[in-house]
């Protein structure tokens, strides 16, 4: 398989953080990579090193990079897709002109030399990326990007990436923002591909389908594994398994090995000077398998003590904003019990964050009621960090001063501790959430909303920005929660972990579906089908 670029001797430190300690990365083509790790440990930076925007620290061996030169497919060349649009001096460009930010080269080319234009496939990638502006339903061009929502600019990123004739793209996190729908187009695309790509996405179905070889950043190295991450997995399982009868073993050689160390000093003169090391080095051993051991989160969603069925309903429910002539939803009703695990879906736009808001009694209906139990409590914990101030740290946040944290449960647990529980290390404890990584800051942000008790959790998009390991384990304490959860989510794997009962939004009604994602999944494809027959 023929390289297109090889990377030696990565090393990079910001102030006391090791993010990477002479790495290696080796990438084909045609490779279909899907890059984990926990947030904060060089996921992000890796696309950076590998897109010129980061440099690697000096060292001896020195940093090296690689590229491909041959012909056509197999020269190295790039094109990173970021998570966010970048906006700052581009707020009034329009859709259509806003390529050319990723192509500012021909946009100089454009604007003086149009046949140098046009040998550099500046025609052809106009008309891809528009072409695949229609494909995701972004019709009008003139639209001003900063007037677009979230999903919507995840479209022009997507058509920017997909439209991209480089042979190596970079994704990161493409699928936040984006509706199911728009979520399986994108994944069509990428699956007949002949680029390569590298991913980063916590989109286990996603995943799954479409990777065939894993990269792991762990301790400041890249470990790659061949196989998809279903196959990755299953190592991880069987790694985990061998590691912990290996911990088992060097436990027991350690007890016999203490009750010999433990002797008396005459007796050990009359032993071998090796067995000595070997027990110092056994130790080690022991140390080092703990460490790198699964460390679990402490998540303790909490309950109220509350014995009430039926926490909160609605019904013949109407609502439309100021100012509108058209009803965002019309005559909708719902009800939401104790042990439900909802979740709600719909495409963009149609209306998921107002019901939550009306759910919550921030907005009033135009027309029906909703009936909340006495003295309910909700807690709604959007997809912006927007508690985070960035001019504090983790222990001001979580433990306002004290050097407790108090859980709704009403225990406490020192904040160094509830920190550490979070995957973080304690040294980052004082460090300003501005220099955090946006998957870190999401982390915090799920520490603090876990000292909150409530009745109704809420969450719009829990998993944008949370590392894989995280997911998993708020999974697990969802389904454990036996107050109810709404869920707005497109993580197709998340939803049908945790739900038990649907919501589908769509053409202002809402359909109730007593089951979980996993029953739904047939109809929400089959509803697909049926509209790409109407195109």
């Amino acid at each position: 398989m023929s390289i297109l670029c090889n990377l030696k001797n990565i090393s990079l430190n910001f102030g006391l953080k090791t993010v990477f300690k002479k790495a290696q990365l080796t990438v084909n083509v045609g490779d279909r990579i899907g890059l984990l790790g926990l947030n904060g440990k060089g996921k992000s930076t890796l696309f950076k090193i590998l897109n010129d925007e980061v440099v690697p620290d000096h060292t001896t061996p020195p940093f090296e990079f690689h590229k491909a030169r041959g012909e056509d497919n197999q020269r190295f060349s790039l094109f990173y897709v970021p998570q966010e649009l970048p906006l700052e001096g581009n707020e009034d460009l329009s859709i259509n002109d806003y390529f050319f930010v990723f192509y500012p080269e021909l946009k100089i080319m454009f604007e003086n030399d149009l046949e140098k234009f046009e040998q550099h496939h500046g025609w052809e990638l106009i008309q891809n990326y528009e072409s695949f502006l229609k494909y995701f339903n972004l019709l009008d061009l003139d639209k001003i990007v900063s007037e677009l929502s979230g999903g919507e600019q995840k479209k022009i990123l997507l058509s920017l990436g997909l439209s991209s004739i480089a042979n190596l793209i970079l994704w990161d996190e493409p699928t936040n923002h984006l509706d199911i729908e728009t979520i399986r187009l994108f994944e069509d695309e990428l699956s007949s591909t002949t680029k390569a790509f590298m991913l980063i996405t916590h989109d286990r179905y996603l995943l799954s389908k479409l990777t065939k070889r894993i990269l792991h950043i762990q301790n400041g190295v890249i470990e790659s594994f061949a196989g998809s991450y279903t196959d990755y997995l299953q190592f991880l399982e069987e790694s985990e398994h061998s590691k912990m009868k290996l911990l088992e073993k060097l436990k027991n050689n350690l007890e016999r090995e203490q009750a010999w160390m433990r002797q008396g000093v005459k007796a050990r003169r009359t032993r071998s000077k090796k067995r000595v090391e070997d027990f110092n080095e056994l130790k080690d051993k022991v140390t080092t398998i703990k460490s790198e051991a699964k460390r679990n989160l402490d998540l303790n969603l909490s309950k109220s003590n509350r014995q009430t069925k039926v926490l909160a309903s609605f019904s013949d429910m109407s609502f439309s904003y100021p100012g509108t002539d058209k009803s965002l939803f019309d005559n909708i009703s719902g009800e939401i019990q104790k042990g439900n695990k909802i979740g709600l879906l719909g495409n963009n736009g149609v209306g998921k964050t107002t019901l939550l808001k009306l759910i919550l009694e921030e907005l009033q209906p135009v027309k029906g009621k909703i009936k909340t139990a006495d003295g309910l409590k909700s807690q709604y914990f959007s997809q912006k960090r927007d508690e985070l101030e960035v001019n504090r740290t983790p222990y001001q946040v979580l433990g306002d001063g004290s050097d407790f944290v108090e859980l709704p449960d009403g225990s406490k647990k020192h904040v160094f501790s509830y920190f550490e529980s979070f995957l973080f290390h304690r040294d980052d404890i004082h460090r300003p959430l501005k220099t955090f990584s946006g998957g870190e800051k999401s982390r915090l942000q799920l520490a603090l909303n876990l000292t909150r008790v409530g009745d109704i959790l809420i969450f719009d998009e829990p998993t944008n920005d949370l590392d894989l390991e995280t997911i998993q384990i708020l999974e697990e304490k969802l389904g454990a929660f036996q107050g109810a959860v709404i869920l707005i989510s497109h993580d197709r794997t998340f939803l049908s972990t945790v739900t038990n009962k649907v919501w589908l939004l769509e053409d202002g009604k809402l359909q109730n579906f007593e089951g979980g994602y996993e029953q739904v999944s047939p109809y929400l494809e089959a509803l697909e089908m049926e509209r790409d027959l109407k195109k």
